[in-house]
């Protein structure tokens, strides 16, 4: 694979440019920072989403987007699972994120008592993922595969284990 030249990055910039320029980006920041603060929580929801349009940015792929905004998704979404794979910092992250949530009334209030707040982040990302678009964000099992890029029986699949381990955590 030959390297980018200082002459194709200049033309790919101006190609992506009018792809996610600062409307493009203000336009689709509160869907993803609600998406990430699901995965992640809030504390470090910027931080992933920072991360992940940092690295689409950089990615030769990028200037051929069909659909921006389910490549953001799974843009987030991959991003908050590589957050999510280091152990040590999960465990601080899961701590502040439930510390947070019970200190400010207004998040509890929208995402519901701590005890369901604690059962979801128990979730694999995937899950809560699959959870957080279809409830909060109210779509279809067709339209959460077309934003993550997976099947809608994968979807299906990640929603029924989802519910089963939250019927068993919360009953």
């Amino acid at each position: 694979m030959a390297s980018m030249g200082v002459a194709s990055v200049q033309e790919w910039s101006a190609q992506v440019s009018g792809e996610l320029d600062a409307d493009g980006y203000r336009r689709h920041a509160p869907r993803l920072m609600a998406l990430a603060a699901a995965l992640v929580g809030p504390a470090d929801a910027g931080d992933v989403v920072s991360a992940s349009i940092t690295r689409l940015i950089a990615a030769r792929s990028f200037g051929r987007v069909e659909n921006l905004e389910a490549y953001l998704t799974r843009a987030v979404v991959n991003e908050a699972r590589s957050w999510a794979r280091s152990g040590a910092r999960r465990g601080v992250r899961d701590v502040r994120w439930l510390r947070a949530a019970v200190d400010h009334q207004e998040h509890v209030d929208r995402l519901g008592d701590t005890e369901l707040t604690a059962a979801l982040l128990r979730l694999p990302i995937r899950q809560r993922a699959v959870v957080f678009l279809t409830y909060w964000a109210d779509l279809t099992p067709e339209a959460v595969a077309a934003q993550l890029g997976i099947s809608e029986g994968s979807v299906r699949k990640h929603l029924a284990r989802a519910r089963a381990s939250l019927r068993e955590v919360l009953s």
